[in-house]
Parts: C-alpha cells; structure tokens; sequence
C-alpha cells in the first residue's frame, strides 16, 4: 500500500519490472544475435575457403591505405576560395567559377557551398537564376 509521502510509489515499482523485462530480453537477443553472426561468417569462410574471423563473427574492415593518398585521389590541393573570387569578373555564372585553375578537379558539388559562403559573408549577392554578383 502507497505511503502518503510518495503517491507514485506503485507506478515507479511497476515501470522498474517493466524496464527489467525489457532490458533482459534485450540481452537475450543480442546473445542470439552474435550467435548468428559467428555462423554466418562460418558459412562465409566455408564458402571463400578463408579462415573465420574472431571478432564476435563480424570480419574485419579491409585496409583502405594512408590519408595523404586519398587526398591526392580527392582532387589534389586545397582550393582558395577567395583567391577564386578575385580573379571572377564583377558579374559571374558558376560557369565562369568552373573555369578557374583548381575548381574543375573539385567539381560543381563544391562551387555551391563556396557561393552560398560567399553570400554569408557579404562578398557576392545573387542577381538571377545562376547569376551572380560581386559586392
């Protein structure tokens, strides 16, 4: 029975059994679950002809290599964004950033970001659809 001092006593012991429950089928299922990943890499190992992996069934991540060689793959140097909007007439189109050394390799997916920073900050503004314009 409830004591005055705390009302809530019975709904507290009955979320507390109810939070139990779930947090032990919880743990019953992950055991199931590294159970399956440990005969699936079995049946993957069986099937490559390679030895299973030890990490709880999962298989490891291949290598992918050192930072500086994927950079190099990404595009090469890091491009000025500023240096590119000086050298753009007063008014441009992303056509004419395209044409600037170093923004080609990077691609169109970067000159947007650049243009919307560009207009954050007060250094160009839009005049059209694609158009735009130095401040």
């Amino acid at each position: 029975m409830p004591t005055k001092s705390d009302p809530f006593a019975n709904v507290r012991k009955q979320a507390q059994r109810a939070l139990d429950a779930v947090l032990t089928e919880i743990r019953r299922r992950e055991a199931d679950l590294q159970k399956l990943a440990a005969q699936a890499e079995q049946w993957r190992a069986a099937i490559t002809g390679t030895k299973p992996t030890p990490r709880n069934g999962r298989p490891r991540k291949k290598a992918t290599g050192n930072r500086a060689s994927a950079k190099k793959k990404s595009g090469g140097k890091r491009v000025s964004w500023d240096g590119v909007l000086k050298g753009l007439p007063t008014s441009f189109t992303v056509d004419d950033i395209m044409k600037r050394p170093g923004v080609k390799a990077r691609g169109r997916n970067q000159v947007y970001p650049a243009i919307t920073r560009w207009m954050e900050a007060k250094k160009v503004k839009r005049v059209g659809k694609g158009k735009y314009e130095k401040r």
